[in-house]
């Protein structure tokens, strides 16, 4: 007697296939569009949607071949391997297909994203790894998806992947088009629902009159729900209290603080996007701007720089000690935003006071140790800047460097140091080596913020492969590439000169953050070179020919604002004695030794509401819970008792519930049978007594067809007969099943509506 049923429900499956995939895919395209939250730009979005709109096209392509789950999915993934080699590298395949050098360029990126998602701040390069990873994993969410919705029938699973995309870029993505990507997704998941669900349908009803609903008659309602929908998020999200404040979770950390740090390269790329505009210190210089130098990393490990462990001194005058004497320049340093142990100032330092600033001599640093800058601090340092020139540096051998100053870990990207002969190859010394480096950089690659951090092998082979990035990529490639050259190279971190302004101060902002190159030169020793495109230090032209440059000078657009929030003195009183607050802890004797890691070399942002803030966000989640288990049974019981306020209805009101509390104890489902004619099926599923079974059975076939009215005794019996169905069923659920009712509306209605 099923067979007819069935046969309906097949028919309108196969017509609803076509609006389903439509619908689901429509989803996925909704998706990316809201990764432009963490995207600076929308130039991700072509390439991800001929990534993941062609994997649906190829996953609707094995339903109708009929390929098997376990043929189809490999071969879904195969797809995507191959879309993303000819979307994203193009150049390295081996005719249609990916080659070697495809696949260690994919491994590449995969392990950049992972290795820098942890410190990733949104929003994100929208070229290069995070797109490449971000379109795969959207394309593995579009398989995912098709294999709920058409191959599990599933309605709300075939939306969990890009839910949970969906959720991922809204706690972690910027404000941008919050409202509308939000309506467009909501509006696009509705939709696959509600197609799903068309689909999917197999309670035909036909027994009790119940009228045969089609995907046109109710397209109208879809399209004036989802659009109420889309205009009450649009209207109302805005004015929700707290809509305008700052996230009970900050993933974004743009704010910055009076105890914002510097780590060596580490923080550069945060600092310039996103707290480009915090003023870290001002600077009177006696002779003019200079790049105020922090530190000297020489340390290389694949991974990071780091700066070599060493002793601290005693600073006292150092003048003697400089390889190559110059002028010498006054600095007086205020401290605002900057917090860590790192005194920056003009290379070379040769006294500072106060006395609580120590000297690392094989970097050339000024550190406050044990303890950060805080803002207000003053401190004065005297400095005797070299001056080579290119006569001194063309005769200067580099046979005399300090130890490990050439060395090189493993996995350095063999294109780095073919670049490195090709590049240097035919130059005259040491000296037009370096030269040629730098011009190189200069000329061939273009400043971009908007590219991955780090300086590990595998994104030094990315910068290369892009040339792309910005100072901390350049500096450190730079570096590299110069050892593999036979010069010996470090990395320098600091700042630009920073803002002149009519008090007479350099005012050093994040946007200012910096790092450049140095190679040493025997009796002359390090010396700065700028392979950045649009930055150039004021010490270098002589012999680097390249004029000063740095962020905010018009040179790449960078805008030059003042911060209201954080106000610098005028001036420096030179008759109050400069100072750092808090003093140096101990007796302030004897040296100590300089950390090694960007965290001890940074320093730890102030604050300490972490764990309370995670505590309520755990007391939210908990209390939200409950409210659902407790709420949502009673709402989902209101609606659907809304309407049986006749005994008829109630009567079969109450069939309906005891058929969906059977359904989730394993019964199968009624097709066409009767009332009568499922009940011996449902009792050998179940274990509830037939007799049960055939006396509600019997009172719901009269309810439908006997032309007398139902009187309220009989619908209060036939209650009751559902509520010890619903007893008896209930004891044969797995306990997994009964805490997910819990939680899943779906399973609450089935078992409270039918």
């Amino acid at each position: 007697m099923s067979t007819q049923p069935d046969r309906a429900h097949a028919d309108r499956a196969a017509a609803l296939q076509l609006p389903a995939t439509l619908a689901l895919t429509a989803l996925t395209a909704a998706t990316a569009i809201s990764l432009c939250r963490v995207f600076p730009d929308w130039d991700y979005l072509r390439s991800m949607l001929v990534v993941v709109l062609g994997t649906h096209v190829v996953a609707a392509l094995l339903r109708y071949w009929r390929a098997h789950v376990l043929v189809a999915i490999p071969v879904l993934l195969l797809t995507i391997v191959q879309l993303v080699a000819m979307v994203y590298y193009r150049d390295t395949l081996n005719g249609p297909f990916p080659g070697s050098r495809t696949i260690e360029l994919m491994r590449i990126d995969l392990r950049l994203v992972v290795a820098q998602f942890p410190t990733a701040v949104a929003p994100v390069p929208s070229t290069g790894s995070y797109a490449i990873v971000a379109a795969v994993a959207l394309a593995v969410c579009a398989v995912l998806s098709d294999t709920f919705a058409f191959r599990a029938m599933g309605r709300i699973e075939a939306i969990v992947p890009t839910g949970v995309v969906f959720v991922f870029t809204a706690a972690l993505g910027t404000d941008r088009h919050r409202i509308t990507v939000a309506a467009l997704w909501v509006s696009a998941a509705l939709l696959t629902v509600a197609v799903l669900r068309f689909r999917h349908t197999n309670d035909e009803a036909a027994w009790m009159g119940a009228r045969r609903f089609g995907l046109l008659a109710a397209l109208p309602a879809f399209v004036v729900t989802f659009g109420l929908t889309a205009m009450v998020a649009a209207a109302v999200a805005p004015r929700l209290p707290g809509a305008g404040e700052k996230a009970l979770i900050d993933t974004r950390n743009r704010q910055g603080s009076v105890t914002e740090v510097l780590s060596p390269l580490v923080d550069i790329g945060a600092t310039l996007r996103q707290r480009s505009n915090l003023e870290l210190f001002t600077v009177r210089s006696s002779d003019g701007p200079h790049y105020w130098r922090a530190i000297g990393v020489s340390d290389f490990d694949g991974t990071l720089w780091q700066p070599t462990e060493e002793d601290l001194q005693v600073m006292g005058d150092r003048s003697g000690a400089v390889v190559l004497p110059g002028p010498v320049t006054s600095q007086e340093i205020v401290v605002l935003g900057m917090g860590g142990p790192l005194v920056p100032a003009a290379y070379h330092p040769v006294s500072v006071s106060p006395d609580d600033v120590y000297f690392a001599a094989e970097t050339q640093t000024l550190v406050l140790p044990d303890q950060s800058l805080q803002e207000g601090d003053r401190i004065a340092v005297l400095s005797m800047v070299p001056r080579p020139t290119d006569a001194q540096l063309r005769a200067a051998t580099v046979t005399g460097a300090p130890s490990g100053s050439l060395d090189l870990p493993g996995g350095v990207p063999q294109s780095a140091r073919d670049l490195a002969l090709q590049v240097t190859a035919g130059a005259a010394s040491p000296f037009d080596k370096a030269l040629a480096l730098q011009n190189w950089f200069r000329s061939e690659f273009e400043y971009d913020v908007d590219v991955q951090y780090g300086n590990s092998n595998d994104a030094i082979d990315a910068f290369l492969r892009d040339r792309r990035g910005f100072c901390q990529q350049f500096a450190g490639t730079f570096a590299v590439m110069a050892r593999a050259a036979g010069l010996p190279a470090r990395v320098a971190v600091g700042y630009t000169p920073g803002d002149l302004r009519t008090d007479g101060l350099y005012h050093v902002f994040g946007r200012h953050a910096h790092s450049w190159a140095e190679v040493w030169f025997d009796g002359l020793g390090w010396v700065p070179f700028e392979p950045t495109p649009g930055r150039g230090s004021p010490d270098a032209v002589g012999y680097s020919g390249v004029e000063p440059a740095q962020a905010g000078s018009g040179t790449d657009g960078s805008p030059i604002t003042t911060p209201t929030t954080v106000v610098a003195p005028n001036s420096i009183d030179p008759g109050v004695p400069t100072t750092v607050g808090g003093g140096l802890p101990g007796d302030g004797g004897g040296p100590t030794t300089l950390p090694s890691g960007p965290g001890g070399v940074g320093g730890t942002p102030a604050g300490g509401s972490g764990s309370s803030t995670a505590g309520l966000v755990f007391l939210a989640v908990v209390a939200v819970v409950l409210l659902w288990m407790l709420i949502t049974p009673r709402v989902v019981r209101a609606l659907t008792r809304r309407g049986h306020r006749s005994p008829r209805d109630r009567v079969i009101a109450a069939w309906q519930r005891a058929m969906g509390t059977m359904s989730i104890a394993g019964a199968p489902p009624i097709g066409g049978a009767t009332p009568l004619e499922y009940v011996h099926v449902a009792e050998v599923a179940t274990g509830v007594d037939h007799r049960t079974l055939r006396e509600l059975a019997v009172q719901v076939t009269r309810a439908v067809y006997a032309p007398r009215e139902v009187d309220e005794s009989t619908a209060s019996r036939c209650e009751i007969l559902s509520a010890e169905i619903d007893a008896i069923c209930r004891e044969r659920v797995p306990t997994a099943v009964r805490v997910r009712a819990l939680f899943d509306p779906r399973l609450m209605r089935r078992r409270l509506a039918g």
